[in-house]
């Protein structure tokens, strides 16, 4: 049985009819087979779900915990020591809230970096979202390991339970240069290049992060890593705001991927705007993220879209930098690339990564262009559907796959009941 989306709006404004098999979109205006599963699409506009390729889902139970901090005393005051409290029970049910925030925002896949992250999958698999998965190394003790050596073992037996799982992809993550000396940092690569996985890592998100690694080492920090031979195709680094142009050319260099996530930088005053035109210019991948709900504070992408987009024009006085088509493929086909997946597009062969809008707005009104609407005038609150690798999660705001009320209870008595234990250090 497949599935038909009738009379929906492309995102060229068009109406179409389209057709899913399995878990890929297989024609546009194809015939109906009498045994399709029908959506009906009118009033709706259907869009490629997001790929949100930076987060920390399971902090989703931090979320309004400690505001309005700078980020060295909110990772060394509040999270670091809340995160003595964590443990995997706190991560799945903090993965399934940041899961159903996930669906009812449009999002289909994450690039999640944290501990226990076989629960994080167990979480993602539940709700049917796909997830690429990296167990964070540090070079001091973690809620889940003592030492970086018990990380490496735990990202290994990640990359042999899922390898070729149809929706988790293992990853690792090494938090990042100032936190993971440079041993670590090697060890880490060598495990990456054995099983083929993606490296996280932050990079560059500070000033005081760049004046720490030139203190350390004489270099800055993508100086640093291109030096140990850490840089490839297989590195995905977060933030990257504070970079000079060499820095620049050297990440296109080695076809380094960037997560850009605007939304937390501005709230943490993380300083200056990533410099996406230089990015553009040297052919850097640009993605997109939300960072986690912590220092967000929510999974809304379309949000991020368009902060990216006038942050950047105000930042360059210039109206024409970063325009909507291009930021809208920053949040959905970059992303997927950038993660190894065919998606992000409405067009038969790719992946049924898809989300539908429900029109029937005021503000979502006139319909002119469909991706200008997307970047600059939608929100979370608009999606009304989601397919996530050819099967309904959400149809007409009702998510189908569990019982959201008792989900959102239990994690929310879980966040409170952390809270509870970490007062003192919260306050």
């Amino acid at each position: 049985m497949g599935i038909l989306i009738k009379d929906v709006f492309m995102p060229n404004k068009k109406k179409a009819t389209i057709y899913i098999e399995g878990n890929e979109i297989r024609s546009i205006n194809g015939e109906m087979r009498k045994d399709d599963f029908v959506i009906d699409g009118r009033d709706k506009l259907i869009l490629p779900a997001f790929y949100n390729t930076h987060t920390h889902l399971s902090m989703s139970l931090f979320r309004g915990i400690a505001e309005d901090m700078w980020l060295k005393d909110w990772l060394e005051k509040v999270v670091w020591p809340t995160e003595r409290y964590i443990d995997e029970e706190y991560v799945y049910w903090g993965a399934i809230l940041g899961g159903l925030e996930m669906i009812r925002s449009g999002i289909a896949t994450v690039a999640d970096m944290y501990f226990f992250m076989d629960r994080v999958a167990e979480a993602l698999e539940l709700l049917g979202l796909r997830g690429v998965l990296g167990t964070t190394v540090f070079e001091f003790p973690s809620p889940e390991a003592k030492t970086p050596e018990e990380s490496f073992k735990i990202s290994e037996n990640l990359a042999r339970r899922y390898e070729n799982h149809e929706l988790i992809k293992p990853s690792i993550a090494p938090h990042s240069i100032y936190s993971c000396n440079v041993e670590t940092l090697q060890q880490v690569k060598e495990i990456a290049d054995r099983y083929g996985l993606l490296v996280q890592i932050h990079l560059s998100e500070t000033r005081w992060e760049v004046y720490e690694v030139q203190k350390r080492y004489g270099k800055r920090p993508v100086e640093l890593l291109e030096g140990i031979g850490f840089l490839d195709r297989n590195v995905l680094v977060a933030h990257a705001i504070w970079l000079t142009k060499a820095e620049i050319r050297a990440l296109a260099k080695h076809n380094v991927k960037v997560s850009h996530n605007p939304v937390s930088n501005l709230k943490l005053a993380s300083g200056g705007i990533m410099p996406y035109p230089e990015m553009k210019e040297y052919g850097v991948l640009v993605t997109l993220g939300t960072d986690g709900v912590a220092s967000n504070n929510s999974l809304d992408m379309f949000e991020e879209m368009k902060v990216f987009a006038i942050s950047q024009k105000n930042h360059r006085w210039d109206p024409t930098i970063a325009k909507a088509r291009e930021v809208f493929k920053v949040a959905t086909e970059n992303g997927a690339k950038a993660l190894g997946f065919k998606a992000g597009k409405v067009e038969g062969g790719y992946l049924a990564d898809l989300m539908l809008i429900n029109l029937n707005s005021p503000h979502l009104k006139p319909l002119h262009d469909p991706i200008t609407l997307a970047v600059y005038s939608m929100r979370a609150g608009d999606v009304d559907g989601l397919i996530v690798n050819g099967k309904p999660l959400m149809l007409n705001r009702e998510i189908l796959v569990v019982d959201e009320g008792k989900l959102m209870e239990k994690a929310e008595r879980k966040a409170f009941e952390l809270y509870e234990k970490t007062m003192e250090v919260v306050k």
